[in-house]
């Protein structure tokens, strides 16, 4: 009989087995006279598999955390495991010699894998042909009458509810600090070069003399939710480049993605910070960099260019800082040829902003705080206004695809075109930009700026005090999850860590693991996905 880890394996793959062959026999029609008495009955045992499935499965990722780091196995290799009950670490030695699976709370989980694995075996229903169907039903119905089914999912559901609250109890085992400080590490590496893109843009666009265009340009900066894994493979900026005047013949923007190079080389870029890693090249990267261009006048260039993926060559003020530009062919609905922008304020009460989106917008901003805080992109107190989406001229928003606008050109244009929010005071102990990122995440959730949402003892207060009080306040009331309620929290009130800016190392890893990690967690349950990257 198997034990331990591997006995953890074996029911994680019984359970979807259980349930297929359920909703099988659920979804069978006229197989004998009596079906319509059980088919109820029948439905309703594979919707408690599936919500054991899911609280099991959910202890075992709580429980194998620390298991795996202990091990050196990193977060992609464990939702492998977790996903694959044919993955050889189920039944690898390597994990009973680690020594915390010596310890007695640990032991307690072991057992109760093995249990588990034993009360799922022995609800087994067979997959089976017509024939043999209508031959078995009789025995079938029988057991269903039995409620022997029934008794070993209630057996089931005891193990579970014993095991989420070990994992409760034993919470301070269960470390990510080693997949929280893969990510924060990039953060940095990407600011670093998002910075470099904004200098690189003020100094080069528009290239005076040569462009004589007397509008502005505006440069939209889409933000992503990054991983380690997404910046390891290929970092490009996606941006929209928009006009007063229209670009093409139809359209009022062209979409350029910009990618850096590494420094006094034509290499593209990569995190320094991790091991070379052998991708293949897309068809846009395949071109010779070195046989690449610069761009004399990006203004030009951008409108001469035919609305087709190909690189418009290489932009930078200095040799250690060059970034190479695409145009790209993404297909577009007729509505969006010419495009206005909108603040996030506007688009708040959008009865089309559906929460998941909400949930995968706050999660996109939460990363973009830590790619670009306290840089031109995104300053340290930022707001609703900051955030912008396009809209086509039939009032349609492209919801997924947020970004920050920089206007750059004529010397008459703001380089930052929300300079109010400088004169908003603020008096927290949270840091700036995630002060600013716990007020939006409240906004996102109510569907309203907070000066709408202030009692009235609140609007009578200075905006230094009001805004804390009223945020806090708003927190206390939200109707929301435990997780996302803790992320706000804890960006507006601060974290226990006592540090005061991202740029320290260990405060990210505490962002990543108590506020990103919290909102991924929630978004994955909005999008019923076992994995973030699935979200997206």
């Amino acid at each position: 009989m198997a034990t331990g880890f591997e006995a953890a394996g074996l029911a994680l793959a019984i359970f979807p087995i259980l349930i297929e062959v359920v909703k099988f026999y659920a979804n069978e029609k006229n197989v004998v006279k009596d079906f319509v008495h059980y088919q109820q009955l029948l439905k309703r045992i594979g919707r408690d598999l599936s919500c054991e499935k899911v609280l099991f499965r959910n202890s075992c990722q709580r429980f194998m955390q620390d298991i795996a780091s202990h091990c050196g196995i990193e977060e992609d290799e464990l939702n492998e495991i977790l996903n694959d009950h044919n993955h050889p670490r189920w039944s690898d030695q390597t994990f009973d010699q680690v020594s915390i699976t010596s310890r007695a709370s640990v032991q307690l989980y072991l057992d109760i894998f093995e249990d588990m694995m034993e009360e799922l075996s022995k609800i087994n229903p067979e997959l089976l042909d017509k024939k043999t169907r209508r031959r078995q039903w009789k025995k079938i119905v029988l057991v269903l009458k039995a409620d022997g089914i029934a008794a070993h999912l209630q057996r089931t559901s005891k193990l579970n509810a014993d095991l989420a609250l070990l994992t409760q109890q034993h919470q301070y085992i269960i470390t990510t600090g080693r997949v929280a400080r893969k990510n924060t590490k990039q953060y940095q590496w990407i600011r670093s070069h998002a910075i470099d893109l904004y200098d690189i843009l003020e100094s080069t666009f528009p290239a005076t003399p040569n462009c004589n265009c007397p509008l502005r340009h505006d440069v939209n900066l889409n933000l992503e939710f990054r991983s380690a894994k997404i910046a390891v493979q290929r970092l490009s900026f996606r941006t929209i480049f928009t006009a007063e005047s229209p670009l093409f013949a139809l359209q009022n923007w062209c979409e350029i993605e910009i990618e850096p190079l590494e420094k006094n080389s034509t290499t593209r870029c990569r995190d320094p910070g991790r091991p070379v890693q052998i991708n293949i090249a897309t068809s846009s990267s395949s071109e010779n960099i070195s046989q690449v261009q610069p761009v004399l006048n990006l203004c030009n260039s951008i409108r001469d260019t035919v609305y087709s993926k190909r690189c418009l060559g290489l932009i930078g003020n200095s040799p250690e800082k060059q970034h190479r530009i695409w145009t790209t062919n993404n297909p577009l609905k007729p509505a969006f040829h010419t495009i206005h922008t909108i603040s996030l304020a506007e688009v708040l009460k959008n009865t089309k902003f559906r929460q998941e989106q909400r949930a995968r917008l706050g999660l996109k901003l939460a990363s973009s705080v830590m790619q670009l805080h306290t840089t031109q992109w995104l300053t340290g107190i930022w707001s609703n206004t900051d955030i912008s989406f396009a809209c086509s001229i039939d009032g349609t928003v492209d919801f997924n695809n947020p970004f920050i606008r920089r206007t750059f050109g004529s010397q008459s244009c703001d380089t930052v075109s929300s300079g109010k929010r400088f004169s908003r005071p603020y008096l927290v102990s949270s840091v700036p930009c995630l002060y600013s990122l716990g007020i939006v995440l409240l906004e996102l959730w109510y569907g309203n700026v907070i000066d709408n949402m202030k009692n009235q003892d609140e609007r009578h207060m200075p905006v230094q005090f009001s805004d804390p009080v009223c945020a806090q306040r708003l927190t206390k009331e939200m109707d929301c999850s435990p997780n996302y309620k803790n992320a706000v929290l804890r960006c507006i009130c601060g974290l226990d860590a006592a540090y005061t800016s991202l740029e320290e190392d260990a405060f990210r890893d505490e962002v990543e693991e108590k506020i990103i990690g919290l909102l991924e967690e929630d978004l994955k349950y909005f999008c019923d996905k076992e994995s973030i990257d699935q979200c997206f």
